[in-house]
C-alpha cells in the first residue's frame, strides 16, 4: 500500500468535501422548501417557518464501476423543493491491475431526479436520473498538462481529470420509521460516458456501445430527515 499516495487523498479528499459540502449547504439555503416573503411584516416573518439549511449529509453511497474505481464510497447531499437535486463526494479505489500500484479517485457528482414514483407503502422508484460528474487520479503519473518530453499538442485530454454524463434508474426500499434509524435504501444503475470516449466515437465511427459507454451499479443509504 502507497501510504503517501493515501495521505495525499486524504488532504485532497478534505478539500473537495469542503467544496461538495458548501454547493450542498448554499444550494439547500437558496432552494430550503420555505422561504421568508421580504413583503410581510416583522411579526408574520417571525411566524413563519426558516428555510431549511442543512449541514449533515443526507445519504451514503456505495458505488461498483463508473470509471471511477472498482469500488467508491461517500457522502451526499440532497436539496430543492422536491429533494430532486443531490451532490455526491466520491473516493474511489482502482486495484494495480498490470500497473506497479493502486490508485485513489476523487469525484465530484451533480445528480437531477426528477420524478419519485411510490410504489405500494414500501417500495420507491425513479425512472431517471442524471447528471454528470468530475473525476481525477492521484498520482504523479497522471497530469493536467503534458510534461515538456512530449511535443506540442501531443496530448490534446488531460490523463488527471475526466467529465462524464449519465443516464440511468433507481428503485428503494422504505424501511418502517419506528424501528430504523434509515429512511431507505435505493439500489441504482446508471449508464454512463466521458468526453474522452465522446470526442474517440465521434472521430471513429467503427466503435460500438460498448466503446464508449460503460455501467455502473450502486447502494444508496438515505437518512432520516430531522
Amino acid at each position: 500500500m502507497n501510504w503517501s499516495l493515501i495521505r495525499k487523498s486524504i488532504l485532497i479528499g478534505a478539500l473537495v468535501v469542503g467544496m461538495a459540502w458548501q454547493s450542498g449547504f448554499a444550494a439547500t439555503y437558496a432552494l430550503g422548501e420555505e422561504r421568508r416573503p421580504d413583503s410581510v411584516s416583522t411579526k408574520e416573518a417571525e411566524d413563519l417557518p426558516a428555510a431549511r439549511v442543512e449541514i449533515v449529509p443526507a445519504h451514503y453511497n456505495m458505488q461498483h464501476a463508473g470509471a471511477i474505481g472498482l469500488v467508491a464510497l461517500g457522502p451526499g447531499w440532497d436539496y430543492g423543493q422536491k429533494r430532486q437535486w443531490t451532490t455526491d463526494f466520491l473516493i474511489g479505489y482502482v486495484p494495480a491491475y498490470d500497473t506497479d500500484r493502486a490508485k485513489v479517485t476523487l469525484t465530484l457528482r451533480q445528480i437531477y431526479t426528477p420524478w419519485k414514483l411510490p410504489v405500494g407503502d414500501k417500495l420507491l422508484y425513479e425512472p431517471l436520473r442524471t447528471g454528470a460528474y468530475v473525476s481525477t487520479t492521484l498520482g504523479k503519473q497522471f497530469w493536467f498538462s503534458a510534461p515538456e518530453k512530449y511535443p506540442r499538442n501531443y496530448y490534446t485530454f488531460s490523463p488527471k481529470v475526466r467529465l462524464n454524463i449519465f443516464l440511468g434508474q433507481s428503485v428503494g426500499l422504505r424501511f418502517d420509521p419506528k424501528r430504523s434509524r434509515f429512511d431507505s435504501i435505493k439500489l441504482y444503475a446508471d449508464l454512463h460516458s466521458s468526453d474522452l470516449y465522446i470526442i474517440s466515437r465521434i472521430q471513429n465511427k467503427y466503435l460500438q456501445f460498448k466503446d464508449y459507454l460503460g455501467l455502473s451499479f450502486g447502494i444508496k443509504l438515505q437518512l432520516k430527515r430531522r
